[in-house]
């Protein structure tokens, strides 16, 4: 049986980006090319931008997800990476539209559309609130672009935080006390990671998915290059180069993954992961964390 993956974090796909895509037809390419890539399930994610370019893409992304067609992965609702996000760990998101928590802010974005999961540096003034907001609101919070110190981080999960946006990139690391080390250590927090030999080695990969067994979640990070191969490509406001199996802005900082679900799993299998552990990461799990029923999906 060839698995039938579910990601949570997709920018782009096909050499579309979904921030910028123009119209509807334009988010159905993303949705074709996944689908060419096995994934049946996605949330189409909006990173840092301006509140009207946000809003225009979510409304793009939701005439598709209420209308889905053949040869089309899902669109299961959108993932807002960002605007409330950690300057100092923004990644490539660009700094002049991160926002400081502001609740008409997300009351734009989340009336725009179904939105599923929302990425917050919860060290930020106000953002324990938004974080209780959303969660009142049946949003799943996830951690990520963050600077938090441990308690920060222990807050941000107290307040209803119940996953990690891209385990180790755009966070403080192990050893340094953060968002990384309390998510691993508590049984209640999903762990989302990219498994791509890019973002995460190997050896860091294996120690830590033995400390997360049955609650991580495989993430692709794909933006407009995944899919196609060497070249440059869009990502929001910005150009982004792929040569040697990397994505990477011209100053080097990296910008999403390019891989597939299907070549995590050969990797996870190649260190040693149990074979139900691995699947159930790109399959059910992420399902179980936005409350969709996976078999619907698949039938």
């Amino acid at each position: 049986m060839n698995p039938k993956f579910v990601d949570l974090q997709v920018n782009g796909h096909g050499g579309i980006d979904l921030l910028t895509a123009k119209d509807a037809e334009d988010v159905r390419k993303v949705s074709r090319s996944l689908y060419a890539n096995g994934v049946v399930g996605y949330l189409p994610t909006i990173i840092t931008s301006a509140l009207s370019d946000a809003v225009r893409a979510i409304k793009l992304i939701e005439e598709v997800r209420k209308n889905p067609a053949p040869g089309e992965a899902r669109i299961l609702g959108t993932h807002l990476e960002g605007p409330f996000i950690s300057v100092e760990k923004r990644g490539v998101h660009p700094q002049e539209h991160i926002a400081k928590p502001d609740l008409n802010h997300l009351k734009a974005l989340l009336n725009a559309g179904l939105i599923k999961i929302v990425t917050i540096a919860p060290e930020l003034p106000g953002a324990i609130e938004l974080i209780q907001y959303l969660v009142a609101n049946n949003v799943v919070v996830s951690l990520g672009h963050t600077n938090a110190t441990r308690e920060e981080a222990i807050a941000g999960f107290n307040a209803g935080a119940k996953t990690v946006t891209h385990l180790f990139n755009a966070m403080p690391k192990p050893p340094l006390d953060g968002t990384a080390q309390v998510a691993i250590e508590r049984n209640d927090v999903a762990i989302q990671i990219i498994i791509d030999e890019v973002h995460v080695p190997n050896d860091l990969v294996k120690e830590t998915l033995a400390k997360v067994s049955n609650r991580f979640i495989v993430t692709n990070d794909p933006i407009a290059a995944a899919g196609l191969g060497s070249g440059t490509y869009p990502f929001g406001g910005m150009e982004i180069t792929v040569k040697d199996g990397q994505a990477r802005r011209s100053d080097g900082t990296l910008a999403g993954g390019i891989g597939t679900l299907a070549g995590a799993l050969e990797i996870m299998d190649s260190i040693g992961i149990a074979k139900s552990d691995a699947l159930a990461s790109v399959t059910t799990r992420p399902c179980e964390l936005i409350g969709v029923d996976y078999q619907s999906l698949i039938n």
